[in-house]
């Protein structure tokens, strides 16, 4: 692989900046204006159908927002997006995944001959077990025409 070229050392410099304001800017907010972020970040979780999760609750989720480990998480994921190619109708990209039983592999692994592939990605957020039940039906309803795997991702606003 080597290291990455000059145009990415400043494109990741530029995210670092903007994922550090975003940050200071969130967590100086909601310092100030608890109420007011908490209605919003609320208003985003009502368009997810997050909030109707009876499993959520938002004095455990919210305080999460802006904190240290969501800068690394979200510095992580963008730098990381920085990398990502994916052509539309083209292949996904064939990046390495941990089987459940801890062996490693590559997303190119699950495919079975010319059959689609659907890859749902997600974590325990409530959103994403929420709609858990929806995604199981698709996999009924078409398991005999494609296969599914869901690929688990860091949590984006683990509690600690």
């Amino acid at each position: 692989m080597g290291l990455p070229g000059p145009g990415l050392w400043l494109k990741r410099l530029w995210v670092l900046l903007e994922v550090a304001v975003h940050v200071a800017v969130g967590k100086l907010l909601l310092t100030l204006f608890p109420d007011r972020v908490k209605k919003n970040i609320l208003a985003m979780g009502d368009k997810t159908g997050m909030t109707r999760n009876p499993n959520f609750s938002h004095d455990n989720w919210i305080p999460t927002f802006f904190s240290t480990q969501y800068f690394w998480f979200v510095l992580k994921v963008r730098w990381q997006r920085l990398e990502d190619t994916a052509e539309l109708g083209g292949l996904a990209p064939n990046c390495p995944v941990v089987h459940l039983s801890g062996q490693r592999c590559n997303i190119w692994d699950f495919m079975q001959g010319n059959r689609p592939l659907v890859l749902n990605f997600g974590s325990c957020t409530p959103s994403f077990m929420f709609k858990f039940d929806q995604f199981k039906r698709l996999t009924e309803d078409f398991s005999s025409v494609a296969d599914f795997l869901i690929i688990y991702i860091e949590e984006a606003h683990a509690s600690g």
